[in-house]
């Protein structure tokens, strides 16, 4: 990793603080007694907290690489180069670059849940799993962003899929509930901020400083995640209790199931046809008692019309919060979780004798 001006900033004034010290009370403050002595252990403190700070900033810098669920800290930025973006293929995704070797297709798509935020290893991703238990009989195209909402993944699908033009393929499309927020947009109901930076006096070191911004951000998390949590837990319930903005929403979700049974989208021309259907939804997986209502909703809007729906409520069911996301600072589902969903798709929808070429 390249040293950022900051860090030079820090390094300059370790090497000029001693000899600054020594020209002060040597050449300038030579008279004895209680001040100077007093002031001569206050520089020593300070110079101790300054090579202690440095040495915790060398290892935040280079060996703290820990994902976040709002993407705000320094840990999470280091996360991303060393893992977050780690294949990236030539379509901007994370994974290796898609074939097209007259296998069927295997369409997935989603957001950062199906992108592995917060799995280091994407190979430990539900769909890289089930790729590898389909013994590689399928083409696997993933499509998934974080912060990619319905409308988006529907464009996206359709633009990719009309490239490839295959007509035998599986479809499937995970939800977060999250993803009913461009409706909410549209009809007028304002998402609250989830974004607080540091105060101006604290701006400058916090945003440069990996083991500051540790040190803030745990704070500020201890004190505010909670009620920041809650406010957009009652904006997520306002937008699926307002009738308007799931009637809306309820139009894109229909987009989604038509994918199987027309090949056309409203902004793309012909994508392809004779797609069988699998929706994965997710709850908040750090309350889930609280949020399955709305994946639920979903969950059922989906299966009242005939389409296969993996509903991860019901499979994460006795799991604790630790148990089943990456970690205290990232709700999104772990190792343990991709591992289990990639197990439940492959026993449940890919006998075998239900995909011959």
């Amino acid at each position: 990793m390249t040293l950022l001006p900051a860090h030079l900033i820090l390094i300059c004034v370790l090497v000029i603080y001693p000899f600054f010290v020594w020209f002060l009370f040597r050449r300038v403050w030579v008279s004895d007694g209680r001040i100077r002595s007093l002031f001569l252990k206050l520089s020593l403190s300070l110079a101790s907290l300054l090579f202690l700070f440095s040495g915790f900033e060398f290892y935040f810098y280079n060996h703290v690489a820990v994902s976040d669920g709002f993407g705000q800290t320094k840990m999470h930025q280091n996360w991303l180069e060393r893992y977050g973006s780690v294949p990236s293929n030539s379509l901007g995704f994370r994974d290796q670059e898609q074939v097209q070797s007259g296998k069927p297709d295997l369409y997935i798509v989603g957001d950062s849940f199906t992108a592995g935020h917060g799995i280091n290893n994407y190979q430990d991703r539900y769909a890289n799993i089930l790729e590898t238990d389909l013994q590689k009989q399928w083409d696997l195209i993933l499509l998934a962003k974080g912060g990619w909402g319905t409308g988006k993944q529907l464009d996206v699908y359709a633009e990719i899929s009309n490239q490839r033009g295959g007509q035998h393929s599986v479809l499937i499309w995970q939800y977060y509930i999250n993803d009913i927020e461009e409706s909410g947009e549209i009809i007028g109901i304002t998402r609250p901020s989830i974004y607080l930076g540091a105060p101006r006096f604290l701006k400058p070191i916090v945003d440069h400083y990996h083991f500051a911004n540790f040190l803030y951000w745990g704070v500020f998390r201890t004190v505010y995640a909670r009620e920041m949590g809650q406010q957009y837990l009652a904006y997520l319930q306002k937008c699926y209790s307002n009738e308007k903005v799931w009637r809306h929403h309820r139009q894109q979700l229909q987009q989604v199931i038509e994918l199987q049974h027309r090949s056309e989208l409203n902004t793309r021309e012909e994508t392809p046809s004779d797609r069988k259907l699998i929706v994965i939804v997710y709850p908040n997986l750090k309350d889930i008692a609280t949020t399955r209502a709305m994946s639920d909703k979903v969950a059922d809007f989906f299966d009242r019309q005939g389409v296969s729906v993996v509903n991860m409520a019901d499979l994460l069911s006795g799991f604790s919060p630790k148990d089943i996301t990456v970690n205290a600072l990232d709700g999104h589902a772990n190792e343990m979780v991709n591992q289990l969903l990639a197990e439940h798709l492959y026993k449940t929808f890919f006998r075998p004798s239900d995909y011959q070429k």
